[in-house]
């Protein structure tokens, strides 16, 4: 909340802003409604109107040579932190233990000082150190991308 919304709203009275713009899609348009329901009438939400998914805004950016963050070609579903603490996927934690193994490490030492299990596997909340390095939950979000920039190893 911190990183996302307070962030937003400390710009929000540094700026005096009329609209905000923010990157809803369209199968995020419940989540824009409660959005302007619960925190400003004044969201303009421009790709959800449009009818734009996450994989239409990924086919745009294919489409003009733009390529996306390293962390879609992770494998990745979300450009969020890396080391999400709202993130409870095994198949998510392994990622990062895979790609980012020091955010894995620090976020593995940071839950286990406050007492936080991030993780849920198989029905039970565990630490980031009881996760098995091949336990798998739900697929992550996958967005199929055209041949061309996707195909090629950028890393």
């Amino acid at each position: 909340m911190r990183l996302k919304k307070h962030a937003r709203q400390q710009w929000e009275n540094k700026n005096n802003s009329d609209y905000l713009v923010l990157g809803f899609t369209a199968e995020e348009k419940n989540r824009a409604d409660r959005f302007k329901m619960t925190e400003r009438d004044t969201l303009l939400p421009i790709l959800v109107d449009l009818g734009l998914t996450k994989q239409d805004c990924f086919d745009i950016l294919a489409k003009n040579n733009i390529e996306l963050p390293k962390i879609y070609r992770y494998g990745f579903p979300n450009a969020n932190c890396i080391g999400c603490v709202k993130a409870g996927s095994p198949t998510y934690w392994n990622l990062v233990r895979e790609k980012f193994p020091e955010v894995f490490e620090k976020r593995l030492e940071q839950s286990k000082r406050i007492g936080a299990k991030l993780v849920k596997y198989k029905g039970k909340r565990l630490f980031l150190h009881e996760l098995p390095k091949d336990a798998k939950g739900r697929s992550l979000k996958n967005y199929s991308f055209e041949c061309g920039i996707f195909c090629e190893e950028r890393l």
